[in-house]
């Protein structure tokens, strides 16, 4: 959430003032927006969360079946401290992951129609501020010890903080691909316009 009030402070997109106004009747969450935001971004953020969850167990030796089996265990806190542990790094992962994937993705907020690359990653400062205030406290979720026991979670490998790299892009990428769609379809849809007109 502190990167996202960052987009508060975004500098009004160029070209605005030459798009058609908003229609009176049109929410500010409309269908496309939370089509978008949950239907698309939302849902890669989800994958990516729960393959970084059950990557965990399947590195620990434990394939779907297995986990299944030992849910009601893990659920009732009954389960081994070793169990456990895994289970604790496996949410720790896939809570780091979903930050992540936020942080694509409030860079890929920034505009509904212009690129990141057209915006530039530094032009909104506050949002790496903001990134950076959301990691510290992250950090100190995973590795201060009170924080530990409060929220149970666990250190990460080395191994797993490199693979939370790929999380950022694959958000921004994937909402850099809609936007280039929508823009084609656009440009084609006002090309088939302006030829029925002649």
């Amino acid at each position: 959430m502190v990167p996202a009030l960052a987009l508060g402070a975004e500098q009004p997109e160029a070209g605005t003032m030459q798009q058609p106004p908003r229609k009176k009747a049109q929410s500010l969450l409309d269908a496309p927006l939370m089509l978008r935001a949950y239907g698309f971004l939302g849902l890669i953020e989800g994958l990516a969360g729960m393959t970084g969850f059950f990557l965990v167990w399947w590195a620990n030796g434990y394939g779907l079946n297995a986990l299944q089996a030992i849910s009601p265990t893990i659920l009732s806190h009954s389960a081994s401290a070793e169990t456990m542990a895994i289970y604790f790094q496996a949410t720790t992962v896939t809570l780091a992951a979903i930050v992540a994937c936020q942080d694509g993705n409030v860079f890929a907020c920034r505009s509904e129609r212009l690129s990141i690359f057209q915006l530039g990653f530094f032009s909104n400062r506050l949002i790496w501020i903001g990134i950076g205030v959301e990691w510290a406290l992250i950090l100190s979720l995973i590795y201060v010890p009170a924080a530990q026991n409060i929220f149970s979670t666990a250190p990460l490998s080395p191994t797993q903080w490199l693979a939370l790299l790929i999380c950022p892009p694959l958000v921004l990428m994937a909402d850099e691909l809609r936007k280039r769609g929508v823009r084609r379809m656009k440009v084609s849809g006002s090309i088939g316009k302006r030829t029925l007109l002649r």
